[in-house]
């Protein structure tokens, strides 16, 4: 857990994100991902010949390293998607859960995976996070109780695949081996002009996107350190899915359709409220799925919050959907008379 505000709204076409501001310092000392597949401490392939939804994840370093859900990666026998947060233990080898993110390719155009500069957009990175939620509430269907474990995420695979066709149709970029990469190449300089609207701010440690009115999702890490190097990369998957939403119409009336600091504060309640459900982990710590008015996932190790991620239900939501008896909702800081914090 950890005290964090909102912060002033920052805009630009029709996305608007909050900042989000840790109260205070701290560090929290894991590697990340792209710099640890940079440096050598990480390789990243494929498990044997290959299998579409598992990779092998060897880390060389005496530090963890964080891998956030979203992550691109490219190479190898097709480009994927980490599909879910994962903390990997120093000196370890772990098989980690992803997505195809190129449907049309099955053969090896490099031995290891690279990591691709973009997020994936939050549309896609919903589908795993909704896989999650339905079989965790069929097993308890079953009389099973609310069991989920990483195996399960494959299960979310066409949807991903009609999300990134869905998406390469409306923006009129689709690739021939159907690959998400390919959308940003053709956006590169527009996608600086938006990165540019949306600078980094001190002590600044996620972010609440809204295309419009509407929320995209939320993104949050355990420090200030870890989140800046990762500023720029999360930006990118929103700004892609606020590209194919943009609408024709008349810039007085997209500033009017913006959200509001109000409209912020309550889908940050809506995370504070949900409930969180334990499911099977992947390295370090655990990994809890957040479900009600909103969706997501929360990676704790030693009582720090190490990544959160939360997106809007939907039309996936039951009415009257809540925390469930015997289910805590659990806030990620307590709450103050004098600052707005979640």
């Amino acid at each position: 857990m950890f005290e964090a505000s909102i912060g002033k709204p920052q805009h630009h076409e029709s996305l608007t994100l909050f900042p989000i501001l840790a109260q205070m310092d701290r560090d929290l000392e894991y590697l990340l991902m792209a710099d640890a597949l940079a440096s050598g401490a990480l390789a990243i392939s494929e498990k044997g010949s290959g299998e579409v939804p598992v990779l092998v994840a060897r880390n060389a370093s005496p530090q963890s390293i964080l891998v956030l859900d979203g992550e691109q990666l490219v190479g190898a026998r097709q480009n994927r998607m980490t599909n879910r947060s994962i903390l990997l233990p120093p000196m370890s080898t772990l098989e980690i859960p992803v997505s195809c993110m190129e449907h049309g390719r099955w053969h090896f155009v490099s031995d290891g995976f690279a990591p691709a500069p973009h997020h994936a957009p939050s549309k896609v990175r919903r589908k795993p996070r909704e896989t999650e939620v339905r079989v965790m509430r069929e097993s308890a269907a079953r009389g099973l109780g609310e069991r989920s474990s990483h195996q399960d995420l494959h299960m979310s695979q066409g949807e991903v695949w009609h999300e990134i066709r869905e998406m390469s149709a409306n923006l009129g970029s689709e690739s021939r081996t159907g690959a998400l990469d390919a959308l940003y190449a053709p956006r590169r300089d527009s996608m600086e002009r938006w990165i540019e609207a949306f600078s980094l701010l001190p002590l600044q440690v996620g972010l609440v996107a809204f295309l419009g009115n509407t929320p995209l999702g939320m993104d949050a890490v355990g420090s200030p350190g870890l989140f800046a190097p990762l500023h720029r990369r999360i930006l990118t998957g929103y700004i892609l899915d606020a590209m194919e939403g943009l609408e024709e119409e008349a810039p007085a009336l997209r500033k009017r359709r913006r959200a509001g600091t109000s409209a912020a504060l309550q889908f940050v309640e809506a995370v504070r409220q949900a409930a969180r459900t334990p499911s099977e982990s992947v390295g370090l710590g655990e990994y809890r799925i957040l479900h009600g008015s909103v969706l997501g996932g929360e990676l704790v190790n030693q009582d720090h919050t190490v990544h959160l991620s939360a997106f809007p239900m939907g039309n996936g939501r039951s009415p009257g959907d809540r925390t469930e008896p015997g289910q805590e909702a659990q806030p990620i800081a307590r709450p103050s008379q004098r600052r707005r914090r979640f």
